[in-house]
C-alpha cells in the first residue's frame, strides 16, 4: 500500500526544505503559537466552538510541522498545551487540544510513514484508544469525576462499549477529513498563497 498523497508530498517538501536560521524558526513557531493561543482564548467567548477551535489550532501546528519539521511542531504543541491552561477560560478546550487535537496532526504524519495502509490504520486506532483510555482514567481517578457517563444512563450496561464504538467511528471520520484538509493545504493553499515564500 502507498502513502497518502499529502504525506508523500510533505516528505518530498522536507527533502528540499531550505535550512532556515534559528531566528526564523523561533519567529514562525512563535507566531503560530500566538495564533493557537488566540483560538484557544476564543473558546471562552464562543463556547459552542469549544471543540472546533482546538481542532483549528491543531491544524496550525501542522503548518509548523510542514515548514520546520517534527521537533519544532512538538515544541509548538507543548507550548500551546501548557500556556492554554493559563489563558483559556474554557479548560475543557485546553484538555481537548493537549490530549488530542494538538498532537494528532504530528502523530498522523509519523504513522503514515509506516509501510502498509493496514498497519498505518492500526497504529492510529491504537494510539487513539490509548489516548481515550488515559483521558477517562485520569478524569475518573485523579479528578474524582465518577459521573462521567451519567448522561448516557439510558444505554444501560452497554454504555461503555457503545460509546467506544461511536468514538472510534468519529475518529476514523476525523482522520479522513483531516487528511483531505492537509492535502488541500499542500496541493492548493501553499502553492497558491505561499509560492513566493
Amino acid at each position: 500500500m502507498q502513502e497518502t498523497w499529502y504525506t508523500m508530498s510533505m516528505r518530498e517538501s522536507i527533502a528540499v526544505r531550505p535550512v532556515y536560521k534559528t531566528s526564523y524558526k523561533i519567529s514562525l513557531s512563535g507566531v503560530i503559537t500566538s495564533l493557537c493561543l488566540l483560538l484557544m482564548f476564543l473558546t471562552g467567548v464562543f463556547t459552542p466552538l469549544g471543540m472546533a477551535l482546538p481542532l483549528y489550532a491543531g491544524l496550525l501546528v501542522y503548518v509548523v510541522l510542514d515548514e520546520l519539521g517534527v521537533k519544532w511542531a512538538v515544541l509548538t504543541y507543548a507550548a500551546v498545551s501548557i500556556l492554554s491552561f493559563f489563558i483559556t477560560p474554557n479548560k475543557d478546550s485546553s484538555v481537548y487540544f493537549a490530549v488530542f487535537f494538538g498532537s494528532y496532526p504530528i502523530l498522523k504524519f509519523i504513522f503514515e510513514g509506516i509501510h502498509g495502509k493496514i498497519f498505518q490504520i492500526a497504529a492510529k486506532i491504537l494510539a487513539f484508544n490509548i489516548i481515550i483510555i488515559t483521558a477517562v482514567t485520569v478524569t475518573i481517578y485523579i479528578f474524582d469525576i465518577n459521573n462521567l457517563f451519567e448522561d448516557f444512563d439510558f444505554l444501560g450496561n452497554y454504555v461503555i462499549p457503545i460509546l467506544w464504538i461511536i468514538a472510534n467511528i468519529f475518529f476514523l471520520l476525523y482522520d479522513y477529513t483531516l487528511g483531505a484538509i492537509l492535502e488541500s493545504y499542500l496541493k492548493w493553499f501553499k502553492p497558491t498563497f505561499l509560492k513566493n515564500k
